[in-house]
This record gives structure tokens, sequence and C-alpha cells, in this order.
């Protein structure tokens, strides 16, 4: 599969420079600020690192994976409607992968750096942690067991995360009945508010009626404040990474920390 996907690299990433590239102008046509040259630059420091992380940690993704689809009882066939199975359970699983990773500390650890970001824009939904694949697949270990082809998990994760890079923008507004059912760049929008209203709603990845059924979800009202509670964090990489692991290793009677009754998570929608 790789052979195959190799050639098309260079046109993926083309098609994202064009894309990225209308939307720095409509910004500055339209004068939204969604751009700032410095997080757009620490965006693609990050984009880079993560790029190489892939590739550090593809064979132990595929390994454990791998060792639990050999338990499953039962070995699902290659068909259209196994795939559409996969892809629902997948976006299923990431929906409860997402909301975990908001209240418990490891996992905020790992995905603080995707909500530090203050401005909304494509280059964003690359701000992700070079190490999160070291759990991600933690999560799918169910859809293994239950003998779901292990290249139809990746291919639907994978699609998955494609999908929620278009969701990062404020050029798309709200788009009706969709929102209903589908994550939508509104919806998102919400997800990345700091606004006391927008607090640790919408986790869904390509569907939103899990936070519909599970009651997260929350309409864009109100003009979304982006970034951490906390506020800015830093323009370096390697502390954007970094930062939610010394977090999660901070005492708790840390003076830095909030005092709550209730667990709170540095710089997350429930601070």
């Amino acid at each position: 599969m790789k052979n195959h996907i190799g050639p098309y690299r260079i046109y993926i990433l083309l098609f994202l420079l064009v894309i990225i590239t209308a939307e720095i102008i409509w910004s500055w046509r339209k004068d939204r600020s969604a751009y700032d040259v410095k997080e757009t630059f620490a965006n693609l420091a990050v984009f880079v690192g993560f790029q190489f992380s892939k590739y550090l940690f593809a064979g132990y993704q595929l390994s454990i994976l791998g060792f639990f689809a050999r338990l499953a009882p039962l070995k699902m066939p290659h068909n259209g409607w196994i795939f559409a199975f996969t892809f629902i359970a997948a976006d299923f699983i990431y929906y409860w992968f997402h909301r975990v990773s908001h209240s418990w500390k490891p996992l905020w650890a790992f995905h603080l750096i995707h909500h530090s970001a203050m401005h909304m824009n494509l280059t964003a939904a690359y701000r992700l942690n070079w190490f999160s694949a070291l759990v991600s697949p933690l999560f799918f270990v169910p859809v293994a067991l239950l003998g779901m082809p292990i290249d139809y998990i990746v291919i639907a994760y994978v699609l998955n995360l494609a999908y929620q890079f278009f969701l990062h923008t404020e050029v798309v507004g709200t788009l009706g009945v969709v929102e209903k059912v589908m994550d939508t760049p509104s919806s998102h929008r919400v997800h990345h508010g700091s606004n006391p209203i927008y607090i640790d709603k919408n986790f869904g990845g390509v569907f939103i009626i899990w936070d519909r059924l599970f009651g997260t979800y929350q309409p864009e009202t109100e003009k979304v404040n982006y970034g951490l509670t906390t506020g800015f964090l830093s323009y370096n990489p390697f502390k954007l990474v970094c930062h939610g692991f010394v977090y999660w290793f901070k005492p708790a009677s840390s003076p830095n920390l909030p005092v709550n009754s209730t667990p709170v998570l540095e710089g997350s929608p429930r601070n």
C-alpha cells in the first residue's frame, strides 16, 4: 500500500498548500485575522514533526492492532458493508477517545497542544502531539477484537482525521440540516472555544450524532474565543509538544494549579 500512496504524497501536499493559501487570501481580504505569522510557522513545525512521528510509530501501531486482531474469534471479510461498519465504529470510538482526552490528565497531556492555537485556521488542524500514536491504537483494540480487517481500521481512522482537517476554518458558516448529523466547521469551532458555554462540547470526528446522543452538543451561538483557558502558551514547537507532559507530572499541591473539589486540567475547557 505504501508504494501506491507514495507517488500521491506530493499532490496531497500541493493541494493542502493551495487551500491554505486560499484561506490566507480570504482572511486578508475579509480582514478576519485568522492567521498569525509566528503561530502559523509554529503549526507547520509541529506538522513536520508529526509527519516524522508517523513513520517512527507505524510499526508499533500495527503491532498493537495485529496482536488483538489475532485474538478475535471471527475474521470479517473485505466488503463494503464491513468497511462501513468499521468506519462508523471507528468514529464512535474516536468520540470517546476525544472526550476522555479532555477529562483525564494523562491523555490531556497529549491533547493539550491541539487546543493551544489562538487562531482557527487549516494549519491549526495539524497542531498534534508527536507522541499521540503511543496511545491512539489502544482505543481501537475493540474494533480489532470484533474481527474487523486491520487495513480497514487504519483507513477509517486516517479518513476520520483527514475529514477533521477541513473543520478547522472560519471560512464556512453554518450548514443547516447537515449540522444535525455531521461534524462541521461551526461545530468544531465550538469545540475549540474557551467560552464557558463551549466548554467540553462537540467531541465528534465525522459525525456529530454522538454528541447529540450523549449530551455534549452545543451549537455556535456566540463569537468563539480560541486557545487554552490559561491563555497563550508558546511559539516554540518543542514546548508546545512537551508542555502537557510537564503539567502531567506537576505535584497536585502546586500553587500554579487551580484548587477545586473536582479534577481540573490546566488550560483545558474544564478549567
